[in-house]
């Protein structure tokens, strides 16, 4: 899948395949299976909030869209997907799509430094 066709998805269908990726499965068999990838994949991008801001919030490609409100999401998207690939692998792109989604001045909010 491409970052536009994750553009269409909804975040619970991004939180399952984030899951999915995460947990080294397909995606799920039976609803009970996709409920957890979706718990699972939710959580781990809690858990991982204030790593990724060290990540991206202070990087010199992204400081550009923190100060515009009408910042296109596929552009964003973009980009974080960019700086997240080495770390992150196939999920950057999922990561990147919900990071754009709750919008980068929000994200970045309060974001420790970079260690």
């Amino acid at each position: 899948m491409d970052l536009v066709e994750y553009q269409g998805m909804s975040d619970d269908e991004l939180y399952t395949l984030l899951g999915a990726e995460l947990l080294g499965e397909g995606v799920g068999l039976s609803p009970e299976d996709e409920e957890e990838q979706r718990r699972f994949g939710k959580q781990w991008f809690t858990d991982k909030h204030r790593d990724l801001q060290r990540k991206i919030c202070h990087h010199e490609r992204i400081q550009p869209f923190l100060g515009t409100s009408g910042s296109d999401r596929v552009i964003d998207a973009a980009a974080i997907a960019e700086l997240l690939t080495d770390d992150f692998g196939p999920t950057s792109v999922i990561v990147a799509v919900l990071i754009a989604r709750i919008g980068l001045g929000a994200f970045c909010q309060n974001a420790p430094a970079p260690r």
